[in-house]
């Protein structure tokens, strides 16, 4: 809108001319004011800026490399290939930045393509004429690398079906339950309520992840807790039995660990001085969704992060919550995504919210260690205005 008609220039003493010989008074403050109220809005009004001539100028720069956003916005909705290729377009475009190639190298390691990571690493070292990245080939106690699902897009929809305190053959019929829920789809299988494990159990519940994994069953599956718990009873040097090492070799396999299960597989036979199950890549990888890192005791529980681990995405929702409960015993609340793969687009909002939360609190809230993608996706989603935050380093 032209607001020149309103005002008039200090400098210009004399009325404004009109058509023909008859003059004007300028129009009073309070009657342009009126004026401006009672003419339709346009967009320009809302716009800040300097005003060159009749136009609002404003213009908004992205801290970010090109490209970076977008590829970060498309792992988000889990299209990984297609940010692949976005983040190789432009690192071609763009050598000289070197936050493309550190978030492709994050990518081929996230989604675990280690051949096109070590070509990534000698063109890098080709061209940027620095050090590449190094694949980590297993788990390393600071910067976990992360074991995700599949290359194609994951749903987070579907039925979330739960298994709750002792597993053990009383579980039997609640087990059966579970098969015939994954034959309608996808399934949210929650197992971070298991607190015991019987020999019984283990083998109920290994047979029927079998069958679902030859089944092809699409799963996305919280199973932090129980893994923990099984991996403690396999740490056990003496009286434990075979069910328990079964039963989490299963769960690694669904999962696609092969590194995990490998090594596992050779401690097993070892042990038993059995033969171990052999690897069988899975048709359907089961998607890790995120789930609340059990905290360590000791004196070191107070300065504890609230860690996350897999994907956030619906299922999630509950982990989430938990986070207002560890805030209120912390001093400074610090959020681990070291071993967070992926946040889906549709469930940022829950992470939006669970920080919201906290902001009435008062308290200093940080996220660290997250991927490059997971980085970028909340700085754009201005959760950087909610608590600092800090992407891991490759090395």
């Amino acid at each position: 809108m032209d607001f020149s008609s309103f005002f008039s220039r200090k400098d210009k003493k004399n009325p404004v001319s009109v058509s023909g010989n008859q003059a004007v008074k300028p129009k009073a403050k309070e009657q342009a004011i009126a004026e401006i109220h009672q003419a339709p809005l346009t967009e320009q009004q809302f716009e800040p800026g300097v005003a060159q001539g009749n136009i609002v100028v404003t213009e908004i720069e992205s801290n970010f490399a090109p490209g970076l956003e977008d590829a970060a916005m498309l792992f988000a909705n889990g299209s990984f290939d297609e940010a692949i290729d976005l983040l190789k377009l432009f690192v071609h475009q763009f050598p000289d930045e070197d936050s493309l190639w550190l978030m492709l190298f994050d990518l081929y390691w996230v989604v675990r393509r280690q051949q096109e990571f070590e070509q990534l690493a000698l063109d890098y070292a080709l061209k940027r004429e620095k050090s590449p990245p190094v694949w980590l080939g297993g788990r390393d106690a600071d910067e976990p690398p992360i074991s995700t699902a599949t290359h194609k897009k994951p749903s987070s929809e579907g039925q979330l079906f739960s298994l709750k305190g002792r597993l053990d053959q009383h579980m039997a019929d609640r087990i059966l339950l579970l098969q015939e829920a994954a034959r309608r789809g996808v399934l949210q299988l929650d197992l971070s309520g298991i607190t015991e494990v019987t020999p019984e159990g283990c083998v109920l519940l290994q047979a029927a992840l079998v069958k679902l994994q030859k089944q092809r069953s699409k799963l996305q599956i919280a199973s932090g807790a129980l893994v923990g718990l099984l991996q403690q009873y396999v740490a056990r040097a003496q009286g434990n039995t075979p069910e328990e090492w079964l039963l989490l070799l299963q769960i690694y396999q669904l999962q696609g660990k092969q590194i995990e299960f490998e090594d596992m597989a050779v401690a097993f036979a070892v042990h038993f001085e059995l033969s171990p199950p052999s690897w069988e890549a899975p048709m359907q990888v089961a998607q890790v969704v995120a789930v609340a890192a059990e905290p360590e005791n000791g004196a070191a529980a107070e300065n504890q992060a609230f860690k996350l681990k897999g994907t956030i995405n619906s299922a999630s929702a509950k982990t989430l919550q938990e986070l207002k409960a560890f805030a209120a015993a912390h001093s400074e609340v610090v959020v681990d995504l070291s071993e967070v793969d992926r946040i889906e687009f549709a469930s940022v909002g829950l992470l939006m919210d669970a920080l919201m939360a906290l902001i009435p609190t008062g308290k200093k809230v940080s996220i660290i260690g997250s991927n490059m993608m997971v980085y970028v996706l909340l700085v754009v989603m201005w959760m950087d205005q909610m608590a600092q935050i800090a992407s891991r380093r490759l090395n």
